[in-house]
């Protein structure tokens, strides 16, 4: 089905905005909870939003799609953030005033901050209390990669909450995904769905995940 793309959707993620647009009856929108919730199943999580059988076929499809993506990106580059909202807005759903940071101006950002605060183990950590799709957590990443080598992440720790569930999912599947797809290993990741200022008991963990490699370079 052909889709008329909005005018500022970046043309690289246009292939996986056509694998979910056509999900029979369902939305487009449901049909990216079906395929965040069928990614993180395959990798042995509980379903989160269980696909129906007859879209099936489709978010595998999907997930086909997005790993060809992230294999043809450089790596961490936001995908899924783009996408959520172009579903999104065809679906007919409110995004409750999320804003996604476009790419290129995440990857400015990251490019002028500077380096975090080690933690008392000596290890480099960048939180993001709101992270969305993950976009700044990977443009870092990509930043560190590009500026330090692939062995740098190594040395770095990742903490991304957000309240939006849809949004803590796209920000831990990017980061897992990249890794995987890319070859390389973030010291450790933890990303947990809920308040910010809530205190621990009151979040859920969506990913937490280290690199057996991370204490060879302390």
């Amino acid at each position: 089905m052909a889709n008329k793309l909005s005018q500022n959707f970046p043309s690289y993620a246009k292939p996986l905005v056509d694998a979910l647009a056509d999900g029979y009856r369902y939305s487009p929108a449901e049909m990216f909870r079906y395929f965040l919730s069928a990614v993180m199943q395959v990798w042995g999580f509980q379903p989160w939003y269980p696909t129906p059988v007859e879209a099936r076929e489709r978010v595998i499809t999907a997930i086909s799609c997005y790993d060809g993506l992230v294999a043809k990106e450089e790596p961490f580059k936001d995908i899924l953030g783009a996408v959520y909202a172009e579903l999104s807005s065809k679906g007919g759903k409110q995004l409750l005033g999320q804003f996604f940071t476009p790419w290129s101006v995440a990857v400015m950002m990251a490019n002028f901050n500077p380096e975090p605060v080690s933690n008392v183990q000596g290890r480099k950590v960048l939180s993001d209390p709101a992270c969305g799709s993950g976009v700044m957590l990977l443009a870092r990443a990509n930043q560190i990669i590009e500026k330090h080598g692939a062995e740098e992440l190594y040395r770095w720790t990742f903490y991304g909450c957000d309240l939006d569930g849809i949004c803590a999912r796209m920000t831990a599947i990017q980061l897992a995904a990249n890794c995987a797809v890319h070859r390389v290993e973030i010291g450790e990741i933890l990303i947990v769905q809920g308040n910010t200022l809530a205190s621990a008991e009151n979040k859920q963990v969506i990913l937490h995940a280290s690199s057996p490699k991370r204490l060879a370079l302390a």
